[in-house]
């Protein structure tokens, strides 16, 4: 899913549901340096329609973003949606490279639920089983048309498609130290449809998934339980948020059974990796999205799932102006796809 020169230089684009972003670095001093960053609301749902139509208005919105924010290349690397992807952590016999390819080709109808003619699949070698002579495998795939989707729409706004890749790496690179190994870390991004959940060692995936539900849930169980309309029930939900001694608890009652849900696949993925690595613990739990930092949020997870949980830092391994610091630490859980497709040169 690329065509890549390690030399050339690139933006990372992530498309969502509400909002579009970009972040452009540069090396300055051995260090990934911010050149630019910029976002731009959408209408919701826009990127979910495949009309041609709504396509070339998303192409629109980003071209005038790129222009707005002074981007400088007409090099993109963007995100495919973990929830529209699908990714598996596969085992293979430690076998030649130039056979390796058509071996897992042949494995990858084992665990993609669609016909491979109708996918975009990509590999990479994670790791290696010297005991057992196996080979551990990142295995990715995407629907064509959601590839040719991504690809028309950089088309269309002017610029080229240098690779497409899972959202969850990206994060790890943006909230991760680009030369952690052997931490074991989960990430959880709490985004407007879906709650991705991964697992690293170091910036090496171990587990990827994603669950069907998200802030716009939040939202919507408070806007119908108590009566108020989506701009409400958003203000409601980022003032009140997990706190069970605001407003009598209400917010806390409405939003912890949609909490709960995604905290029980936290705990599920916790107890997969577990399973499999019972010499090896999650060692804490990183927050990102726009919902992640609600009040007491943060606090209510760590307690459901005995685990350490801090709000991601997307700015982590980047170099910027002092000056931009209130503004950056502002909009730093939007950033964090964005800033880690962009640091796609520097975690080597």
């Amino acid at each position: 899913m690329e065509s890549f020169n390690q030399e050339q230089s690139y933006f990372g684009l992530d498309l969502g549901n509400s909002s579009i972003k970009v972040a452009q670095l540069r090396e300055l001093s051995g260090r990934p340096t911010l050149v630019t960053y910029g976002d731009i609301d959408i209408p919701e749902n826009l990127l979910a329609s495949d009309s041609q139509v709504d396509q070339d208005k998303i192409a629109e919105y980003v071209k005038q973003l790129a222009s707005d924010a002074g981007v400088t290349s007409k090099n993109v690397i963007a995100a495919l949606p973990s929830s529209a992807s699908f990714t598996s952590i596969i085992k293979t016999p430690k076998i030649d490279l130039k056979d390796l390819g058509e071996s897992i080709k042949y494995q990858a109808d084992k665990y993609i639920p669609i016909p491979l003619d109708q996918a975009k699949l990509d590999w990479a070698v994670i790791g290696e089983d010297q005991g057992k002579d196996e080979l551990t495998v990142l295995l990715i795939a995407a629907p064509n048309n959601l590839a040719n989707k991504y690809l028309n729409i950089v088309q269309k706004a002017g610029f080229e498609l240098l690779a497409l890749e899972v959202n969850a790496l990206a994060l790890s690179r943006s909230l991760l130290p680009l030369d952690n190994t052997s931490s074991i870390t989960m990430i959880v991004d709490i985004g407007t449809l879906s709650c991705d959940i991964s697992i690293f060692t170091g910036l090496v995936p171990q587990l990827v998934r994603s669950v069907g539900v998200g802030s716009k849930a939040m939202r919507r169980v408070i806007s119908q339980n108590l009566g108020l309309d989506e701009t409400q029930a958003d203000q409601f939900m980022k003032k009140f948020g997990m706190q069970e001694d605001k407003i009598e608890g209400q917010v806390f009652k409405t939003l912890k059974p949609v909490v709960d849900h995604f905290v029980d696949e936290i705990n599920k993925s916790l107890s997969y990796f577990a399973e499999r690595h019972p010499k090896k613990g999650v060692e804490k739990i990183v927050l990102t999205g726009g919902s992640s930092a609600l009040p007491n949020l943060p606090l209510y997870i760590a307690n459901s799932t005995q685990h350490t949980v801090e709000i991601g830092n997307p700015w982590l391994n980047i170099s910027y102006p002092a000056d931009l610091q209130p503004t950056l630490a502002g909009i730093s859980l939007n950033y964090a796809t964005a800033l880690g497709l962009a640091l796609r040169n520097f975690a080597k």
